[in-house]
């Protein structure tokens, strides 16, 4: 990781890399719920300091995310405060999330999947405000 201050919530680490993308890793095995997704975005929030940015998100360890959370990560609260979403979704089952997500919620920010970071952080830099 990045020389950057690392906040750890109950699901999730996340932090504000050099670059100006957020940086946000799943626990291994985690059901994200909507309580997740609340906890996940007031962090998120308290990182930037009310500057919108994009953020880099691996899901390819989540077990699942609950339809609660789904909606709350593509609602218009959510695209208020990020620029745009890259999801990692580096194993069959997180890809099929992450088309879940994609297809049912319609998220209100630019969102797409990846299978690397590199992939994802270079998509995201035209997303910095």
């Amino acid at each position: 990781m990045e020389n950057q201050e690392v906040v750890n919530i109950a699901k999730a680490s996340m932090w504000l890399a050099e670059d100006g993308i957020v940086r946000i890793i799943w626990v291994p095995g985690s059901d994200v719920t909507l309580e997740d997704a609340e906890e996940s975005m007031a962090a998120y929030l308290k990182i930037n300091q009310g500057k919108r940015r994009p953020m880099v998100v691996d899901t390819s360890t989540m077990k699942s995310l609950a339809r609660g959370a789904r909606h709350y990560y593509a609602s218009e609260q959510a695209a208020k405060a990020a620029s745009a979403v890259g999801l990692i979704v580096g194993t069959p089952v997180s890809r099929v999330l992450g088309n879940f997500y994609l297809g049912l919620s319609n998220p209100h920010l630019p969102t797409r999947l990846f299978a690397s970071e590199s992939e994802a952080l270079e998509w995201l830099k035209g997303y910095i405000e």
